[in-house]
Parts: structure tokens; sequence; C-alpha cells
């Protein structure tokens, strides 16, 4: 006989006991999307750098580095050959017109100053032993030319009285004396005129014999000059003022003619030598305005020239500078400067991203409202200046969006900032 059992119902908790799993498992991946929304990559808020879109003035700069040069500069070269005895300056060292640099030393220079100085000497005293002869023998001359003029007055004296007795008929004079006191007075006459023409040709002669002497003393005087200027030139001097770039010798080296001592720039009349690159150089036009930065002071210029080859990646940009200029302005002083490009009015921009090439689009990661998430978004970029870039399209004012290198979540569309 069979035992009918009593069947009993399961209690309501445990008819329910698999809805707790899934509202537990809901619950938790409500939390967990809450928490981490689509993210895939987590990333600590402190690495990286966040900026806001703003709207205004935009001003298009070109940032570049380079050097002061000198517009004025030279090379000291040596007038005369030597050995350096002595250095009196040294590189960076402000110099006047006319200050001593270096002392050379050459003995034979000295010795055919002194042997020019001599030749000039005895040159001298022999002149003045020759015209004094010369003057001598034209005394003698005048003397002749006195005594000769005095005979023929005395010739004529007489041939005058003579001519007068036989015009009045006296016999005492007979026709032979007259006519031999006619011949006398005209021997007399040629003879003084013969002292007159020697006498001339004398002063000629002497006159002419100066001329020569002029001519050679001239000559040993330039020759003595011009030794004494050689060895004046042992002693190099500055023939600007300006600050010395560098010397190109060292004590006791010897120098040839013509070599190279030292090289003077001057410190008022400088430019600025700027390194900007390649493909920032198409922006730049001559005449846009630039302002140098030297660490202490600020000086605006002008583009002045632009090299039109490139080197190493860069171009180089000449600026002009005024002619006042600060203390601290010298020569191969290094400056950063920003060329000032153009100007945009009233345009979105933001604070440069690590990446950002002008007139390209890039992924920028945007935040939301609350800070939490960023999501990747297209930009599109226009002028790009030192710190900041301008937005084209993509963002609006008062958008947050990471600037800092994000190459490392890059294939992430959303992140999440801890």
């Amino acid at each position: 006989m069979d035992i009918q059992r009593e069947l009993k119902q399961p209690a309501r908790w445990k008819k329910l006991s698999y809805v707790l799993p899934v509202v537990v498992l809901a619950l938790g991946y409500y939390a967990v999307q809450r928490f981490t929304g689509d993210a895939s990559y987590f990333v600590d808020r402190e690495t990286v750098v966040t900026a806001k879109v703003e709207q205004g003035d935009f001003q298009v700069n070109v940032r570049a580095t380079g050097v002061l040069k000198p517009a004025e500069i030279r090379w000291v070269a040596a007038q005369v050959s030597g050995r350096v005895e002595q250095v009196l300056v040294k590189a960076g060292a402000e110099v006047t017109v006319g200050q001593l640099l270096l002392k050379l030393s050459n003995p034979q220079l000295q010795r055919e100053l002194e042997q020019a100085r001599w030749e000039l000497e005895a040159a001298r005293a022999e002149n003045n032993a020759t015209i004094v002869a010369l003057e001598s023998q034209l005394v003698e001359l005048d003397n002749q030319v006195v005594s000769a003029e005095l005979g023929h007055q005395a010739e004529k004296l007489k041939l005058d009285a003579e001519t007068l007795l036989i015009e009045q008929g006296n016999a005492t004079v007979s026709q032979l004396d007259y006519q031999k006191s006619q011949l006398a007075v005209k021997r007399e006459q040629q003879r003084w005129q013969a002292a007159r023409q020697k006498a001339l040709k004398m002063r000629a002669e002497i006159a002419a014999t100066k001329a020569a002497q002029t001519a050679r003393s001239g000559l040993l005087e330039n020759n003595l000059r011009r030794m004494q200027e050689q060895v004046d030139a042992l002693q190099v001097r500055a023939d600007k003022a300006g600050v010395v770039q560098q010397i190109s010798l060292e004590l006791g080296e010897q120098v040839s003619l013509g070599g190279s001592i030292a090289l003077l720039a001057s410190q008022q009349n400088l430019y600025a030598e700027l390194q900007v690159p390649e493909v920032r150089v198409q922006d730049i036009q001559i005449g846009q305005s630039v302002t140098l930065d030297t660490r202490n002071n600020e000086i605006t210029g002008t583009v002045a020239r632009i090299d039109p080859a490139v080197e190493n990646g860069m171009v180089l940009v000449d600026v002009a500078l005024p002619a006042s200029l600060p203390a601290d302005a010298r020569p191969e002083l290094t400056v950063d400067a920003q060329i000032q490009v153009s100007h945009l009015s009233n345009t979105l921009y933001v604070r440069r991203p690590t990446y950002a090439p002008k007139s390209t689009q890039i992924q920028l990661y945007k935040l939301d409202e609350a800070g939490r998430f960023a999501h990747k978004t297209a930009v599109a970029l226009g002028q790009v200046s030192v710190n900041r870039v301008q937005i084209v399209s993509g963002l609006s004012v008062g958008d947050e969006v990471i600037i800092s290198d994000s190459s490392d979540w890059q294939d992430h569309a959303e992140i999440k900032l801890n």
C-alpha cells in the first residue's frame, strides 16, 4: 500500500533568488559605466596640460634665436713684419682710436731707420758745401763783371775825350791812337758782356744744382719718413673705436707684412642675425617688426634681409636695429626674437598644442563639462604663433582641450582623467 506524501511549497524568497544576482550585476554595470563611461584608457590628470579656447585678437609671431652682429667690422693688419713683444689688450676690450693694441720688434727696421737718417744728414751737408763753392765762384764772376764794366767805362771815357779833340781840330791825338781807343772800347765791352754771361750761367747752374739737391733731399726725406712710419707701425694701434673681437697673435709669435692682428667691431652700429626654421620663413617679409629679448632689455627692429639659402634646416634673417641701443647690447650677444608676421582680429585660438602644424587638421581630446572624460575631436588649425594657434573649426569658445603630448593614447576615442 502506497503512502501519500504531503508536498511542501518552496518559500517565496527562494523563488526569487535568481533576481538578486541580476540586480547586483546591473548595479555593478551601472556603477562601472558611470565611473568609466566609454573610456578605454585612463590618464592621471596631473600628467596632462589643458587649455581653454578663447576668442579675440590674435598676433601671429615667429620665434627665432640669433646673435647681435657688428655692421662695421674690420681686421687690423700688420704694416710691417716683426715679432710680438707685448700684447696689451684681450678679446672683449673696448678700445678708442689710436689706442695701443700690441708691440712688435724688428731690429732690422731700426738699423735701416738710422741709416736713412744718416744718409739724409750727409746729403744735406754735401749739398750745402756744393752750394757754398758755387756761390764763391759766382762772387768771383760778379767781380769780373764789375772789373770789365769799369774797364769799358774807362776806355769809353778816353775815346770820348779823343773824339772831342779830333772834332776841335786838335792834332795832339793821332789817327792811329784814336783807332786804338775805339778797338779798346769794343774789347772792354765784349769782355764785360762775356763776364755778365758767365755770371748768368753760374746763377743758372746754382739754381739747377739747388733743384737737384732739393729733389734728392726730398727722396731721402721720403725714405726716412717711410722708415720712420714702419718703425712707428711696430706699435700697433686701433684705427677706429670699438670692441676687440679677436687677437690673432700670441707673445713671441712672428707676423709678416699684411698679417691679421686684431678684429675690431663697432659696438654702436649692430644688427641681429636670426636663424629661422625653413618651414616658417615663408611667412616672413622685409619690413616686419621684430622684438629682441637680451635677457635684460627688449629691442625693437625690422627685418632687413632674408638669406635665399637654407643651411641645416635654417634660414638666416638680418634685423636692422636702431642707433640707440641698451648698454648690454654687445657683438655676439645671444638674443631671442619674435617676428610679428600678421594680426588676426576676433578669431578663435588656444594655447599651442605639442603638435600643431600650420593650416592642418589634427585630433585633440576635448574635455566634457565635468572635466572627467576627454573625447577625441577633429580640429582644423589656421595660423600658428609662438605659443598660440588659430582654431578654424572643431572647437568653440570655452572648450577645454588637452594640449600636452597625447601620443600614448591616440588609438583611444575616449579617455578618463583620474
